[in-house]
């Protein structure tokens, strides 16, 4: 009589528990855009620059964030990268507007400028690559290619002027 009673209790918890499960959501993947690259102060010899992203979550729950890593390559060469941990919560259903400083080699730079300089009116590449770090969910890896326009290098044709 203890056994059968034993095996009710845990078909009760399998149920239970699975059920739990069906309750959990799996996160549909952010979305990154890139909106804008400025120049900034520069700290020593190394330019740097603002990049301003916006991020769309597309999830109903408001997501906190840890940290965020990013890369941008221009015409397959890495030129920017840098990190932040002080990113603004996602909230659920809406676009939000980040900033993340980053950091940019002088070589890169000088590739960069004179790339663009032989640039002779084709569309200019850009890959974006983003990691999105939430607590208490597995991080976004997240990438995107596009063709940069005059108001997104202004900030870099500025920089060499």
């Amino acid at each position: 009589m203890a056994d059968m009673s034993l095996w009710k209790f845990i078909a009760i918890l399998c149920v239970v528990g699975l059920s739990g499960c069906t309750q959990i959501q799996q996160l549909q993947d952010l979305e990154v855009s890139l909106i804008n690259i400025e120049p900034t102060t520069a700290a020593g010899l190394s330019p740097r620059f603002n990049v301003h992203l916006l991020v769309l979550n597309p999830n109903p729950q408001d997501l906190e964030i840890e940290g965020i890593i990013l890369r941008l390559d221009i015409n397959d060469k890495k030129i920017l990268s840098g990190v932040s941990s002080q990113i603004p919560t996602l909230k659920g259903y809406s676009e939000t507007p980040i900033k993340i400083q980053t950091a940019v080699s002088l070589f890169d730079l000088f590739k960069l400028l004179t790339s663009l300089s032989q640039h002779s009116g084709d569309d200019i590449k850009y890959q974006l690559q983003t990691k999105i770090d939430p607590k208490g969910f597995i991080a976004f890896n997240l990438s995107k290619e596009g063709f940069l326009n005059e108001n997104l290098l202004q900030g870099l044709s500025n920089q060499s002027r």
